[in-house]
């Protein structure tokens, strides 16, 4: 009977431990920064059905950087840096953001040399506009 009792309450701790799990993470490619940019465009994501490229063109607009969005046909030459992103929902009565990652790369490359993400579920009280200013926020401070 004790056996079982303790079993119980492991299972009962694992279970509380592992439901808050959260991840931000900044990955840095050496000798890389964001120091001297000020002008980003936000590559459009076709599977983004949640507006994710605006909140981010917004986000860096109100910390005093140009940017603008669209697909890549539509890149401007006055861009510095392109702002990749990949989100993930998941639905529990709603739709609730689990996942996002922001990196930033060189118009001409293909991978993102510093990367900013996010792993929780958003909770109905957080905005995801509050979610996408704090991972901006730490993918510039990385950057810097």
């Amino acid at each position: 009977m004790k056996s079982a009792l303790q079993f119980v309450l492991l299972l009962l701790v694992c279970a509380l431990a592992t439901g808050c799990a959260s991840t931000d993470t900044q990955v840095v490619e050496k000798g890389r920064n964001l120091k001297e940019v000020h002008r980003f465009f936000v590559l459009r994501n076709l599977k983004d059905n949640h507006g994710i490229d605006g909140r981010i063109v917004r986000a860096l607009q109100a910390r005093g950087f140009e940017a603008e969005s669209g697909p890549i046909t539509m890149l401007p030459d006055s861009a510095q840096a392109v702002i990749v992103y990949e989100d993930r929902w998941s639905w529990d009565f709603s739709n609730h953001m689990v996942y996002l990652k922001i990196g930033a790369r060189d118009p001409q490359a293909v991978f993102p040399y510093v990367t900013a993400s996010y792993l929780k579920q958003v909770a109905f009280s957080t905005r995801v506009d509050e979610v996408i200013g704090g991972v901006v926020d730490d993918l510039l401070k990385a950057g810097r």
